[in-house]
């Protein structure tokens, strides 16, 4: 069994140092990367008929700072297609080689030449597009684009990128390039909350079902989410109660802008105007149906007396109007709160800030309603409701003791 194996070996190592001194001898390895200008004259001087030296040569002359000739990147390019004309990667440097010599007609009829090919690859038509918005030539590059977007959806971003820079009209994207799917105007659509264009976004948005796009709750959150993140609270409002009707979830319509006020439900749709409750250390958060003011259950707070505890783990988005005023409330239930920093219901301003509180409660307190009056100033878009306990700097700092929070209400003040 040795034998046979040595003799493997020693073939296989006899033909790796053949090829190493043939190579040597002709000029070339193909091991090399960076080939230098004499190396190639050496390989075409070996092989004739290779046309992989001449296209190198082409490059060489059309990228080397010291040795920029595009004539010679011409003529080494064409004497490559001479030895292979199938190759489209040929075309495509020629095509770039005659843009820049500004031969319009011959550029034109390499691009062609190039798309034939391979009329289904990506890099064909991607060249090729950028070659031809290079040229002033938007209507022409157009097909490639999109052909792109049909076929490379994966490459989406790319395209929407350098069209974006181009054209800068999400209009005429959406009307000219995006293809008539669900699909695909999904993909332009995470591409403009990606670039945070809140303008674009809300045309798109609108267009939506021409495109047959019919987002799900999660799609529809995002866009939500996006809207809230550029301040625009009142239009995400809008969209997110209609969410909520679609889904057969009751919105209030006694005007109370707090969605589940109640705590009703652990969540509606999760995100957006739902509440956001967070762990915190030195605090347990839950739902408690044996105490409450109306309704089936409130929300609880247990404070464990370990920890200084700065409490603002309960929180909710709203949308308001500017110069308006409004009435904030709340019913809390405590039993033995320590400290004198006790727990309360703020509001405070997104956009033009302000802020605005109740007295907080500590001790024990039966059900206690909780009345914050306020006005927006001009330009507001709205505010977050918080529950609310600020860091004690005394020595009784660690609170313990539990409260309960209970129907939750923000209306406009009515005269």
């Amino acid at each position: 069994m040795k034998r046979p194996f040595l003799f493997i070996l020693v073939l296989i190592l006899s033909l790796v140092v053949g090829y190493q001194i043939l190579s040597i001898w002709k000029g070339v390895s193909l091991y090399q990367i960076n080939l230098s200008k004499e190396t190639l004259f050496k390989a075409i001087q070996a092989t004739p008929s290779n046309p992989d030296p001449f296209y190198r040569l082409g490059l060489f002359y059309e990228w080397d700072v010291l040795h920029l000739d595009l004539k010679e990147s011409l003529n080494y390019f064409r004497k490559a297609i001479e030895r292979n004309p199938h190759e489209q990667e040929y075309w495509l440097s020629l095509a770039r080689i005659l843009q820049r010599m500004g031969e319009s007609k011959a550029f034109e009829k390499a691009l062609g030449n190039a798309i034939l090919l391979f009329p289904a690859g990506y890099q064909g038509r991607w060249v090729t597009g950028n070659l031809l918005l290079q040229q002033g030539m938007l209507e022409r590059a157009l097909p490639h684009f999109s052909y792109i977007l049909t076929n490379y959806p994966n490459q989406s971003h790319l395209v929407y990128d350098v069209l974006g820079k181009v054209v800068n009209n999400s209009d005429f994207i959406l009307e000219r390039l995006v293809p008539r799917n669900s699909a695909s105007f999904k993909q332009y659509l995470s591409f403009l909350y990606e670039a945070g264009d809140k303008e674009s976004v809300q045309k798109a948005w609108q267009k939506r079902a021409s495109f047959g796009y019919q987002p799900d709750r999660d799609e529809t959150l995002r866009h939500i989410e996006f809207l809230i993140s550029r301040d625009e609270l009142n239009g995400a409002f809008r969209i997110w109660k209609t969410r909520l009707e679609e889904e057969g979830f009751p919105v209030l319509s006694d005007g109370n802008l707090i969605t589940n006020g109640g705590f009703e439900k652990e969540k509606l749709l999760g995100g957006g105007f739902d509440w956001k409750i967070e762990k915190v250390s030195g605090a347990e958060i839950s739902f408690d149906s044996s105490i409450t003011l109306e309704g089936k259950r409130s929300i609880k707070i247990a404070f464990n007396g370990k920890e200084n505890v700065d409490f603002y783990h309960i929180y909710q988005r709203v949308p308001l109007k500017p110069n308006t005023e409004y009435v904030l409330e709340t019913h809390m239930k405590t039993k033995s709160i320590t400290t004198k920093s006790g727990l309360k219901i703020e509001i405070t301003g997104i956009g033009p800030t302000f802020y605005k509180a109740s007295e907080p409660l500590i001790g024990d307190n039966e059900w206690r309603e909780l009345i914050v009056p306020f006005k927006t100033p001009s330009q507001s878009q709205g505010g977050v409701v918080r529950i609310r306990r600020e860091r004690a700097d005394k020595f009784d700092r660690f609170i313990s003791g539990t409260i309960w929070i209970d129907n939750v209400r923000l209306t406009e003040k009515r005269y």
